[in-house]
């Protein structure tokens, strides 16, 4: 059995902060340098674990610096403002073994309630098993694909709150 855990950043323990960042640098599309510091400054850390405690996989909402945001935007030519999408989803990555599983998606879903009213981003690689579970979680892809500056390209997606809002 599969339980997941949200936590403000500040609430986790040292040991915490550094699993989730070891699983994130397992993941392979993140730069690791500066990581701890802005795992540290997400708003919300989700932590996927098996029934034996394992860390299989993490997921976060973060409030990006401006400058980051806007330059995702533009080198995306995106047709809306970066100001507009205040809050990125990232960091989400399952572990190997338990690949395949639709796990993703789930961290992806339980996040998305804690910033259900905001406008949401995320960038990941061309691919398409990342394609559905984006669309199957309120996200359209914006823009066109741009260099990531690691050899693959990035995709821009974007969620609208209004979309959701009842």
């Amino acid at each position: 059995m599969l339980r997941s855990s949200i936590f403000l950043p500040s609430d986790c323990t040292a040991q915490a902060l550094a699993d989730f960042e070891k699983l994130v640098v397992e993941g392979g599309a993140v730069n690791s340098k500066g990581l701890g510091q802005r795992i540290r400054n997400a708003s919300r850390l989700l932590f996927l674990r098996a029934s034996d405690d394992q860390l299989i996989g993490v997921g976060a909402l973060k409030h990006p610096r401006p400058e980051y945001r806007n330059k995702v935007f533009a080198d995306a030519q995106a047709t809306v403002s970066a100001d507009e999408y205040p809050v990125e989803l990232g960091w989400v990555v399952v572990a190997k073994s338990y690949q395949g599983r639709r796990l993703s998606t789930r961290i992806v879903s339980e996040l998305l309630a804690f910033a259900k009213d905001e406008n949401i981003f995320a960038t990941t690689r061309t691919d398409e098993r990342v394609l559905s579970f984006a669309f199957d979680c309120g996200f359209k892809i914006n823009g066109k694909p741009f260099s990531s500056g690691n050899g693959y390209d990035l995709v821009l997606y974007l969620r609208n709150a209004r979309d959701y809002l009842q």
